[in-house]
């Protein structure tokens, strides 16, 4: 069996393909929409939810004068070594607080 074998033209294929809707991989609009409209919560739901993601602000409370006499009277017993390590833990306490 001989037959003749025709080459297709370039150009009718590629008006054929050009013809033709584009399909996206996402789905048409209305796909789409009514996939959001689904995933959507209910708004009644949404009243009893509470966010935690975040950590609770520590309030910042400053010392009375008693609480820092208080404190100096015991600063003033201490002896060089002890006092340097308060102060060495003192610096570390700020620096957890304000990270630089």
């Amino acid at each position: 069996m001989t037959g003749i074998i025709y080459k297709f033209p370039y150009n009718v294929s590629r008006r054929a393909y050009s013809r033709m809707g584009r399909c996206s991989k996402n789905g048409t609009p209305e796909e789409r929409a009514a996939k959001a409209a689904t995933t959507q919560p209910d708004p009644a739901s949404l009243a009893n939810v509470v966010q935690l993601s975040r950590k609770p602000a520590v309030p910042v409370t400053l010392q009375t004068a008693e609480e820092q006499a208080e404190f100096r009277a015991v600063l003033t017993q201490l002896d060089p070594a002890s006092l340097d390590l308060v102060h060495k833990v003192l610096l570390g306490m700020v620096n957890k607080r304000h990270p630089q």
